[in-house]
């Protein structure tokens, strides 16, 4: 869905879909516009200090909301007012949160909560510029991140969390950052054969215990190829892991393991 905004603001005068910037803070507003439109040449990037100003505005398309909502915890009442809010004016599209929260207190119960609202991606202050681009894009693409995976173990929980899981598909990992497509900004890593198809498998979000039934492994084998690959390419996270592995070429000879275990 679409959402018409005007194509006037911060001297733009044009019909491009927009990225709008909701920020009550003006410093990290402005900075992290203006790195969005380095980033994303082919959008209107807009500024906005409260929602009620999407109510003077109509003319471009706004693709996603980034809405940084500080050191306040996701399920407060004023960020879910805030969000409901937004959700009546823009009914469809994707929100992405930026918190200063520790990651780890965003529990599955947090983020089924919040997507009720919209909010499709959620980025920690913690996390590098280029994971909060890469997510950007993402959901942008029609994917969903969240800094932690919400698979769950179990086909009823895995089934609940199904349209909101923190894995997104391979289809919309595919869309993330092309520009980072040469083979000069990509990282040259050797994953074993076994690390490969962990890999694959976390492309398709499926939870531990899963891989290891579908790979005949344990589940303590399969956490262990997990750190693996997460430590070849210096993310902090399994969702990490997935993005980053984008960016990654598998080098040949790289030690293949065709063991089972």
């Amino acid at each position: 869905m679409t959402h018409a905004i005007p194509a006037e603001q911060n001297g733009h005068s044009d019909d491009r879909p927009a990225i709008i910037v909701l920020d009550h803070h003006a410093l990290s507003r402005s900075c992290l516009a203006r790195v969005l439109r380095s980033e994303f040449p082919d959008f209107a990037v807009l500024e906005m200090e409260v929602a009620q100003q999407l109510d003077d505005i109509a003319g471009n398309y706004i693709s996603v909301v980034v809405l940084n909502t500080g050191n306040s915890f996701l399920t407060d009442e004023p960020v879910r007012e805030g969000l409901a809010c937004l959700h009546r004016s823009l009914p469809g599209c994707p929100f992405m949160l930026l918190t200063q929260i520790d990651e780890a207190a965003i529990s599955d119960a947090v983020i089924t909560e919040i997507t009720r609202y919209g909010v499709r991606g959620c980025v920690a202050d913690s996390a590098s510029i280029e994971i909060a681009l890469a997510a950007l894009r993402l959901l942008m693409a029609g994917g969903v991140y969240f800094p932690r995976s919400m698979l769950m173990d179990g086909p009823e929980q895995a089934a609940a969390s199904h349209n909101i899981t923190a894995l997104p598909p391979a289809w919309a990992i595919s869309e993330v950052a092309p520009e980072v497509s040469s083979a000069g900004d990509r990282m040259d890593i050797a994953f074993t054969e076994r690390e490969r198809q962990v890999l694959a498998t976390l492309l398709r979000g499926l939870s531990n215990k899963v891989i290891a039934h579908e790979l005949n492994l344990s589940q303590n084998t399969v956490k262990s190829h997990i750190s693996h690959i997460m430590r070849k390419l210096h993310a902090t996270n399994r969702t990490e892991a997935v993005i980053l592995s984008q960016y990654a070429y598998s080098a040949p000879n790289g030690g293949a393991d065709t063991s089972k275990t």
